[in-house]
């Protein structure tokens, strides 16, 4: 029987479809390729398509138109970008035109790319049976009526069905915010991870000072986001490894205000833009805080969560101009900064979390589990 999952690449470069092509020719799916946009929409008509990967620059039609006629004529496929440009606009584009569910960067790792696809399938699947299940609800609502009390479990049962798998597409939401983050973080080896770490260690501050579920969740996203800004900042800048010049610190002050900029546009981060556009402010509202000197309240208090998980992030890592500090020099550096950059209250959390957890806290390979935090 032949397989029912489907890819479709999209590249001018017909090197690169051969080697997409040669990758995937062991995996149990059907690879389609096409080197023009015009070819690419011919396919989706004729043959039945879960996933759909393309370049953005592209002579006939760029990435991001591609994607928004997909989004339009075919709105059930899976979107993404494979591309060596991270532009602020081609991103926020692909994000708000496209609503892409990964954006990928050349050169791609060979094993992170298949398992980037498998899961695409995954979430086509997915998007497939709530549809299917959303279509069964309806028709069982116009029947309720008639139904005995008996059928009341099995409703609960369905609708319990459905939050789950909502809650299986915010956790895609979240992949795709990764994806946005670690294209910022790749571009300095010295920073690759920084940003999750700093979402996973302001998530445990706030779930340390008792806030619900949701805030929590945002707190995560802005932590991951914080430095999305970046992407406006030359490269040259971000990676120079020795003291910034008056006028470069001046621009890599600016990307606060980039990334909210670049999240406001986009509905489901729009509360979280001003969380990432303070999250340099000092709590005394010291003229080293920018990009608005403001002050205590006045100052988001993710912001200030994530200030803190900033600051112990990058103190913690390695740096082209020294290296990681210990962390009793960093729980010194906390104690010296509470009530000047740092929010008092934070810092009181963020000790006690120290105090209990140690050396396990600044571990660096964790990731933040929405599924393990909701079933606490």
């Amino acid at each position: 029987m032949p397989n029912d999952h489907t890819v479709l690449f999209v590249d001018d470069e017909v090197n690169i479809l051969k080697a997409l092509q040669r990758l995937f020719r062991i995996e149990d799916m059907n690879v389609l390729c096409a080197s023009r946009a015009s070819e690419a929409l011919e396919l989706l008509e004729r043959h039945p398509t879960q996933v759909v990967v393309t370049d953005q620059r592209m002579p006939e039609m760029s990435g991001v138109d591609f994607l928004a006629q997909v989004r339009e004529h075919h709105p059930e496929i899976v979107r993404m970008m494979l591309t060596g440009y991270t532009e602020i606009n081609v991103a926020v584009d692909a994000i708000n035109r496209g609503e892409i569910y990964r954006l990928i960067t050349k050169p791609w790792n060979d094993d992170e790319l298949r398992a980037t696809i498998r899961q695409a399938f995954d979430h086509a699947d997915l998007k497939a049976e709530i549809k299917r299940l959303n279509q069964v609800s309806r028709e069982q609502n116009f029947k309720l009526q008639d139904m005995n009390r008996n059928l009341e479990g099995k409703v609960r049962d369905r609708t319990k069905q459905l939050a789950d798998k909502h809650q299986q597409l915010r956790t895609a939401y979240v992949q795709t915010i990764r994806a946005l983050a670690e294209a910022v973080d790749a571009k300095d080896a010295y920073t690759r991870g920084h940003s999750e770490r700093v979402g996973v260690y302001a998530s445990k501050i706030a779930r340390e000072m008792n806030f619900a579920k949701d805030f929590i969740e945002r707190v995560y996203i802005a932590g991951l986001l914080h430095d999305v800004g970046k992407i406006g900042v030359r490269d040259a800048v971000i990676t120079k490894p020795d003291r910034l010049t008056t006028a470069e610190y001046l621009e890599i002050k600016q990307h606060p205000e980039i990334g909210a900029r670049i999240l406001e546009p986009v509905d489901f981060l729009k509360e979280v833009a001003p969380c990432v556009r303070h999250h340099h402010e000092w709590y005394d509202g010291s003229s080293r805080g920018y990009p608005d000197q403001l002050r205590g309240d006045q100052i988001p208090l993710p912001s200030r969560i994530i200030l803190v998980a900033d600051t112990v992030e990058a103190m913690t890592s390695d740096r082209p101009y020294r290296k990681a500090l210990t962390l009793e020099a960093v729980v010194s550096e906390i104690h010296k900064y509470s009530g000047s950059q740092f929010d008092p209250k934070v810092t009181k959390s963020f000790l006690e979390l120290i105090e209990r957890e140690g050396e396990a806290f600044i571990k660096q390979d964790q990731r933040f589990d929405i599924y393990a935090f909701i079933q606490d």
